[in-house]
């Protein structure tokens, strides 16, 4: 029997259609089986805040392109009036190892030093600063060079990087009992909440002076309780994020300054207020007898 021609076209059909098969199983990446969204790493999305000397100005896009290309995205610069800004890197307790290490390079690259540290408790954990001027020296640590070739080392995992860094900032041993502690930190919790409460009340009435100054009383306050508080006490953990909250706000109020509208200040001066009710309500319920 002759084949018909639709017989034939099918038969050639076939064959064709299995070469195309085979070829279309070839072609197909494997990468379409995987899931490669699920294996990437999430970029850092944590804040970044430097400090550079005025000289650095014109470089800003620069600058701004050569951190963005070391990881960071969110990465915000301010520029002072002196030949060097301060020797000094903060560091949040998230902060991956290797992009930490980039900070490092880059404080180091733009500012020439870095000779002090500031410990990670004053920050959100993912956070950075390079330069800050909104701290003192009782919560400076200095640093040589051994020790921050330490902290540079590729080797180092994010868990080790920490490690090291807390021992870094790790202030000495306190001859005063265990319990004193806490109680002067309620002190100091008190008279942190009376600046908070007469900053937004001279607020009120137009005194931007007033607000800048009380606020400065309440980051040096706070600055100050972060330092006696218990690390495993849970409400002194949550006292220690609303520090960190009122010391944030109040730094936006530094940054403000007292020219501006009073408007513009009061808004941060409350929020830092709202901050410190919930630190010191939090202050009152630790039992002393959990200070070690």
């Amino acid at each position: 029997m002759v084949p018909s021609k639709n017989s034939r076209f099918w038969n050639s059909a076939r064959h064709i259609g299995g070469r195309l098969l085979v070829v279309v199983a070839v072609l197909i990446p494997p990468v379409l089986c995987s899931d490669p969204v699920l294996s990437a790493e999430p970029a850092f999305q944590g804040r970044v805040e430097v400090t550079l000397a005025a000289q650095h100005r014109p470089k800003t896009d620069a600058i701004k392109k050569e951190f963005a290309e070391a990881g960071f995205s969110n990465v915000h610069i301010q520029f002072v009036k002196m030949p060097h800004a301060p020797p000094n890197i903060g560091l949040g307790r998230e902060v991956p190892a290797e992009l930490a290490r980039a900070a490092i390079r880059l404080a180091l690259k733009y500012n020439n030093a870095v000779t002090i540290l500031l410990p990670t408790y004053l920050f959100p954990p993912k956070f950075i600063t390079i330069a800050s001027s909104n701290f003192d020296d009782t919560v400076e640590f200095q640093i040589d060079e051994g020790s921050l070739q330490q902290l540079q080392d590729p080797s180092l995992s994010t868990e080790a990087f920490h490690a090291l860094y807390r021992k870094l900032t790790r202030p000495p041993e306190k001859k005063a009992q265990a319990g004193n502690s806490i109680k002067e930190a309620k002190t100091r919790g008190t008279a942190m909440l009376k600046d908070a409460e007469d900053m937004v009340a001279h607020g009120g009435m137009g005194d931007a002076k007033a607000i800048v100054h009380h606020c400065a009383e309440v980051t040096k306050h706070a600055e100050a309780i972060l330092k006696m508080l218990p690390p495993a006490d849970q409400h002194s953990k949550e006292a220690s994020t609303s520090l960190q909250e009122a010391i944030k706000y109040c730094q936006k109020v530094a940054n403000f300054g007292d020219r501006v509208d009073p408007g513009v200040t009061l808004n941060p001066a409350t929020k830092a207020r709202a901050a410190v009710r919930d630190a010191v309500k939090h202050l009152s319920l630790i039992k002393e007898e959990s200070v070690h």
